[in-house]
C-alpha cells in the first residue's frame, strides 16, 4: 500500500535517505526489501524484474532512490544478476536510463568497468536518443577511478 501513491513513495525515498545519513543498519534492509519487492528477479536473467521495474513509472523513482543507498556489495549483486547484458536497452529507455546512472553514480570500480565495457561502444545511442546524462555520469564516475579515465575518454571522444 505504501508503494502506491507518490506520497507515499516519496516518504520511502526520504526514509532511505535518512537512515543512510544516520548510517543505520535498518538503510541496507530496506533498500533490499524495497528492491526485493518492486524488482524481484525473474527465472532467467532476461526476465530481469529491476529493468521491468526501471521501466515502469510508478516503481522506477524508488528503485531508483533504493540504488542510490545501497551500497557496494547490493549494487554489485544486482548488476550481476539483472542487469548485465541489459544497459543498451535501460540507457535508451526514456525512463530507465535515470536508473542507469544512479547505478553508474554508486557503482564500485569492478562494476564501473563492466559497465563502461558493455555500454561504451554504443554511446552514441543514448545521446541519440535524447539522454545525455547516461555520458555525464559515465564521465563523473570514471573521475573517481583514474585506471578508467583513458577507456572511458575513449569512447566519448568517439561519439
Amino acid at each position: 500500500a505504501l508503494l502506491s501513491p507518490c506520497s507515499a513513495s516519496l516518504c520511502l525515498q526520504v526514509a532511505l535517505e535518512v537512515l543512510h545519513r544516520s548510517q543505520s543498519p535498518a538503510a541496507s534492509r530496506l533498500c533490499r526489501a524495497l528492491i526485493g519487492h518492486l524488482a524481484p528477479p525473474g527465472p532467467t536473467p532476461a526476465d530481469s524484474g529491476l529493468v521491468s521495474g526501471l521501466q515502469d513509472p510508478v516503481r522506477s523513482r524508488l528503485l531508483e532512490a533504493a540504488m542510490m543507498w545501497a551500497g557496494p556489495d547490493l549494487l554489485r549483486q544486482l548488476f550481476r544478476q539483472q542487469l548485465r547484458g541489459q544497459l543498451r536497452g535501460l540507457a535508451n529507455h526514456r525512463l530507465a536510463n535515470h536508473g542507469l546512472q544512479r547505478l553508474i553514480d554508486h557503482a564500485p570500480q569492478d562494476v564501473l568497468q563492466e559497465v563502461l565495457s558493455e555500454l561504451g561502444p554504443a554511446l552514441s545511442d543514448p545521446l541519440a536518443a535524447g539522454h545525455p546524462g547516461v555520458l555525464t555520469s559515465l564521465a563523473q564516475a570514471c573521475r573517481h577511478h583514474p585506471e578508467l579515465q583513458p577507456e572511458a575518454l575513449r569512447y566519448l571522444f568517439q561519439v
